[in-house]
């Protein structure tokens, strides 16, 4: 049974699919991102919810899906005030209302990657309304900056990139290749704006991703025809890989999720993190001796290089400029229904930070190295399954 919920708070509309029966305990499922909506049935985790006795609430998070849509074709929605409420506390606040509005007193919460950050920002907010809260993949650092963050995640990265190397050392001649002859060489995407070797490397996300190390190695396998122009199907691949169009949000408000942890802006943090590290930086060199793709960070060049960005540059360093963000997370402490997988490779939300704050807020954690960070998306069953047990449903 499937049946839609829509409704409008302040400026947005907010809409919902709730699949399984009405009368049955209810999981609100927060997506990661941020800046995506939430999934259609066919997943294996939900079809495991509901066989676990739940209804599911699969809520479209403002700015995506068919709740409000932000994206190019909405120049009145784009500018920064808009774009600041598209943060944990608001994305709660609409929750809250859909909670509200099915009758429920309370519900469980499972948040993946930023939907854990949205979560722990639940338990900060609204405990009441959370019996069991469920994170995978994502339980926010509660105390260190943006800047800390992106230190740790390039070192994962960093670690994930060398053990790509070593397993496939032809793949990293060729990207060294290839960003060489991008560096003097003009080769366009099918979108006709010209290919940089820095925006090329922002491919290393899928380093990240269960069997991204054989998606990059076959991505990288022949680019090149033999006259030494890139291939039109390794542009067309690279072109979609590199492409904000489907998700700009996700590039727009990236570094805003991690706003007001520390006072200050955010100031385009990867950007100066990425400049202590050799081999990581946007104008690093091909024939240096480190030399590595980039991962999940969000750079300020991209929004010059990106058509689908471009609408977004000014909002985004406006965003990026912002001083007063709250923050999402006082008042946090223990003593909470929390249960937590964390991912021992996780290149997007370091083990580490995730333990840390696990700690504080009394969650059972669930380890494995089995599973890379969409490891819901991939072994939903296993993943989801394995946190239902440990809660005792």
């Amino acid at each position: 049974m499937m049946r839609e919920i829509e409704f409008s708070r302040g400026d947005f509309t907010v809409f919902a699919r709730v699949v399984g029966e009405p009368q049955s305990p209810a999981l609100l499922y927060l997506q990661g991102g941020p800046g995506f909506p939430a999934p259609r049935q066919g997943f294996a985790w939900i079809t495991h919810a509901l066989q676990r006795g739940y209804q599911v609430v699969l809520l479209d998070q403002r700015g995506t899906g068919r709740s409000t849509r932000i994206d190019a074709a909405t120049p009145e929605l784009i500018n920064a005030e808009t774009l600041a409420q598209l943060r944990a506390d608001e994305i709660v606040a609409d929750a809250e209302a859909l909670r509200q509005q099915m009758g429920l007193k309370r519900w469980d919460v499972l948040g993946q990657s930023f939907g854990g950050f949205c979560l722990a920002h639940y338990l900060a907010a609204h405990p009441e309304s959370v019996g069991r809260a469920l994170f995978t993949g994502g339980v926010p650092s509660i105390g260190e900056s943006a800047d800390g963050v992106y230190r740790a995640t390039f070192a994962k990265l960093k670690r994930r990139h060398l053990r790509f190397n070593a397993a496939y050392p032809t793949a990293e001649k060729m990207v060294r290749e290839v960003c060489r002859h991008l560096e003097v060489q003009e080769e366009l995407l099918p979108t006709g704006e010209r290919l940089s070797a820095r925006r090329l490397r922002t491919v290393g996300i899928e380093l990240g991703r269960e069997g991204g190390f054989e998606s990059l190695a076959r991505l990288f396998e022949a680019p090149f025809h033999p006259n030494g122009r890139l291939r039109t199907d390794f542009l067309a691949e690279v072109g979609e890989r590199v492409s904000f169009a489907k998700g700009p949000l996700y590039a727009v408000v990236h570094e805003s999720i991690y706003g007001g942890t520390v006072p200050g802006p955010t100031a385009w943090a990867a950007e100066r993190v990425v400049r202590e590290l050799d081999g990581f930086a946007p104008d690093a060199h091909p024939d240096d001796a480190e030399f590595y793709l980039t991962g999940e960070h969000i750079f300020p060049f991209q929004f010059d290089e990106d058509p689908a960005l471009r609408p977004f540059k000014a909002a985004a360093h406006e965003l990026a400029a912002k001083e007063n963000w709250a923050n999402l997370y006082a008042g946090l402490s223990g003593g909470h229904d929390a249960y937590a997988a964390v991912y021992t490779e996780d290149i997007f939300v370091p083990r580490e930070l995730s333990l840390d704050t696990a700690q504080v807020i009394g969650a059972q954690v669930f380890e494995t190295d089995t599973f890379q960070h969409d490891g819901l998306r991939r072994h939903g069953e296993a993943v989801l399954g394995r946190l239902l047990d440990m809660a005792g449903v």
